[in-house]
């Protein structure tokens, strides 16, 4: 039972949270005013802070606290300040806050109301775990030093609308204690912020705040809750190289009013995996998330998917080549470029899968053909190589093979020689100059591209042999990759990112391959499940204890060790490799495949470990969008939505989707209900935004859908942005590209939910699932 008691101090009434009489937590100052006073241009706008105890303290039994102050702020504004806390759980106190101004300036001053508490045991800030789900795991520390990698700070703070959860947490193992700070009421409105370029102070009545941890001179940390929004520098809101700070202030009128509420949970914990889940299952709890409402059943979705898929089916008049190039503006449909992309963001193979299965189209014959060349020609290049190794990309019009370094990169690969870079790039080229001009030119490939586009080639050989059609060609390609695997693999089950065509790892230059050896063998547990499919196709131990020993390094260092990172391959940020939600997914998803071929406990048991770290990148509110932008007008819902990385958190993307079938799964075996439920919103959400008859969200043909869009401010001031064709992305807007991945990982989840489950109900699956176990049982 946590118990909240007040404390005289020197500036008034303080707090302090006792767990079986010992303090755990204090806010000597609970109340904290923060001031705007803009004189003159944005630029020459003072700040100001007070922060005091409270007035006076009314304390109702245990279960009730009431303490008001009347504060003198700085720059002539007084406002009075009343705080409600009460008892919600055992372990948890809730806040209501509320701050009228009662006297301020007339020439426009700001307000913002803070709450900052401490952990109260004895540990220094490098001691603690933090987090924040959708944007800061583990800190993002990837290289040890305890400053968040692509931050460059101790001092984070994150706007709501970056928070899955809208929750922080701090976890100190010694004490085996985490302290969570939530939102509880979540946020309604968001106008555009009223503000010129580059101003980072300003005047806005918005209801997103922030929530922030830092560390204090004491050597501890300290928790913050902000209302309106401060996020201090560090953040890409606004530019991505010099990442300044921005917030808001509300308008600091006599007679206006705040309110806002907050959680403060304190909860023992054996690891910081259990704290972040139990946080997390309180939050569903208390958010209740609703999921999104379809307009068409989900096959239906599933077919327009496949028919906008088939005009980007390409086919060269004088090779083998072919593939599925599409690489558009899904609001006009137009094609860029005819490249071929394999793995990552190209995903042809899974493509070609997704027509195999789609065995009752009328025109199933004919795209069985489509696909069957697609496949063709990937082995085609696959066995002109000892090791199975293949080009990241294809270009048609150019006939040439190239390699895929990054999606930001795509242009390198239709570039003509001595072609004007940086008028295809735009401001992209000079950001990423080094990186180019390290990377143009050299042959290799991305270990998750290959893992990717091989697993579904087993696939595609598990289809093809339903049909009663063999394939040894195919067969063949996968065994040169499986063998170049057993032979590349560390003495700890460890492969590297990135390979040249000799098999030789890739490793420089660092600031691109990874600059620690976390980050260097991030995507080991992408080729899991390719190796266990082998294994069961060829009935080859060899294989599996390949996967084996993948599978235990994957989960020693992404799972357990929280170190989880590299599934995206292109990064405008100050590291090369992400803190991302597709990493985490593949780690989890071996550990489950691995319980799948062996039916050993231990990796059903780490597989769920895994999957509350997949979980807690899905939104579990409706964020609100400013009025005017197209994902406002389209009515567009965040709740279900999975993040894509950590510093760009506020962008949402479909990919997590493939997480979908592996945890119905989990729950079909009794893992824990939460999971169904974050299949269900996770289902709905990532097929939301598909152009459909009667509602196509400004896309240029039923099926298209954009590759992700901002639910946050990501780059707002950002010069290679503002002005250019890459601008007009923000908050409320998507980002106006069309790759073949999302096609292939919507399209996958559904088909494989009715392959597995014979249907695309959740929750009759899962029923359906736990009668078998118990009849067998």
């Amino acid at each position: 039972m946590i118990d909240l008691r007040p404390h005289r101090g020197a500036s008034g009434w303080g707090l302090v949270w006792l767990l079986d009489e010992t303090p755990v937590a204090k806010a000597p100052a609970p109340v904290v005013v923060d001031t705007l006073h803009p004189a003159g241009p944005p630029a020459d706008a003072t700040e100001g802070r007070v922060a005091v105890g409270y007035d006076d303290v009314t304390a109702t039994g245990d279960d009730l606290l009431v303490g008001t102050a009347l504060v003198r702020a700085d720059h002539g504004v007084h406002c009075r300040v009343e705080d409600t806390w009460s008892r919600v759980a055992a372990d948890e106190w809730r806040v209501d806050r509320s701050l009228a101004v009662t006297e301020a300036p007339s020439d426009g001053a700001g307000v913002r109301l803070v709450l900052e508490v401490l952990p109260t045991v004895d540990a220094t800030f490098e001691d603690f775990r933090f987090f924040a789900p959708g944007a800061m795991y583990d800190l993002n520390d990837l290289d040890g030093d305890h400053v968040d990698d692509y931050a460059g700070t101790q001092t984070l703070f994150y706007r709501d609308d970056r928070l899955s959860a809208l929750s922080i947490l701090a976890y100190e193992p010694r004490s085996e204690l985490a302290w969570a700070v939530s939102r509880v009421d979540p946020p309604e409105f968001d106008p555009p912020p009223d503000r010129v370029r580059g101003q980072r102070r300003f005047l806005q009545r918005t209801d997103i705040g922030s929530l922030g941890l830092e560390p204090v001179a004491a050597g501890s940390c300290r928790l913050s809750a902000a209302y309106p929004f401060v996020e201090p520098d560090g953040t890409h809101a606004l530019v991505v190289r010099t990442r300044p700070g921005w917030g808001a202030y509300w308008p600091a009128v006599p007679g206006e009013q705040l309110t806002v509420s907050y959680g403060l949970a304190v909860r023992p914990a054996s690891t910081p995996h259990d704290a972040l889940r139990d946080v997390w299952q309180a939050r569903v709890a208390q958010l209740r998330p609703r999921p999104v409402e379809l307009t068409a059943p989900l096959q239906v979705i599933t077919d327009a998917r496949i028919d906008a898929l088939l005009p980007y089916y390409a086919r060269s008049a004088t090779t083998t080549a072919a593939g599925f190039v599409t690489n558009c503006h899904p609001q006009d449909g137009t094609q860029l470029s005819n490249v071929i992309q394999y793995g990552f963001t190209g995903q042809n193979l899974l493509n070609a899968c997704c027509l195999l299965r789609a065995v009752d189209r009328e025109d199933a014959q004919e795209n069985r053909l489509r696909a069957l060349s697609v496949v063709d020609f990937y082995v085609e290049d696959a066995l002109r190589n000892p090791g199975g190794l293949v080009h990241g990309l294809y270009n048609l019009d150019r006939e040439r093979y190239d390699s895929w370094w990054t999606g930001l990169l795509l242009p390198l690969a239709y570039a003509e020689p001595g072609e004007d870079l940086e008028t295809l790039m735009g401001p992209l080229h000079e950001h990423l100059r080094p990186v180019i001009e390290a990377l143009a030119g050299r042959d290799g490939t991305y270990l998750r591209c290959l893992a990717e586009e091989y697993d579904a080639l087993l696939l595609a050989v598990e289809l093809e042999r339903a049909q009663g059609v063999e394939h040894p060609a195919w067969l063949e390609a996968a065994g040169r990759f499986a063998r170049f695997l057993a032979d590349a693999q560390r003495e700890d089950g460890a492969w590297y990112r990135a390979y040249d065509l000799e098999g030789r790892p890739l490793t420089e230059p660092d600031f691109w391959f990874g600059q620690t050896d976390v980050q260097r063998t991030s995507s080991t547990a992408t080729v899991v499940p390719f190796l266990l499919k082998l294994h069961a196709l060829t009935g080859a131990d060899e294989w599996l204890g390949v996967a084996r020993r993948a599978t235990d390094f994957a989960y020693t260092t992404f799972v357990e060790g929280l170190k989880f990172n590299g599934g995206i391959h292109d990064s405008m940020y100050a590291r090369p490799q992400l803190v991302d939600h597709e990493s985490i997914i593949f780690a989890f998803r071996g550990q489950l495949e691995m319980h799948r071929a062996t039916g050993e406990r231990t990796y059903l048991e780490r597989a769920t470990v895994g999957a509350w770290l997949v979980c807690s990148w899905v939104w579990l509110w409706d964020v609100p969008l400013p009025e005017g932008s197209t994902l406002a007008e389209q009515g567009f819902r965040s709740t279900g939505w999975p993040g894509c990385d950590a510093p760009g958190a506020g962008y949402v993307h479909p990919m997590g989707v493939i997480a979908v079938p592996d945890l119905v799964e989990l729950a079909r075996l009794g893992a824990d209900e939460g999971f169904l439920e974050i299949a269900v919103l996770l289902l709905n959400a990532c097929n939301e935004n598909v152009a459909l008859p009667g509602k196509d969200w400004g896309y240029a043909r039923p099926g298209l859908q954009e590759e992700g869009v901002l639910i946050s401010w990501c780059w707002a001031d950002d010069p290679m942005f503002v002005g250019t064709e890459f601008g007009g992305r923000g908050k409320g807007e998507g980002n106006k590209t069309c790759f073949p991945w999302i096609s292939a990982v919507t399209i996958w989840s559904h088909q494989e939910l009715m392959a597995r489950y014979g249907t695309d109900d959740l929750r009759a699956a899962v029923l359906d699932g736990r009668k078998v176990r118990d009849e067998v049982q």
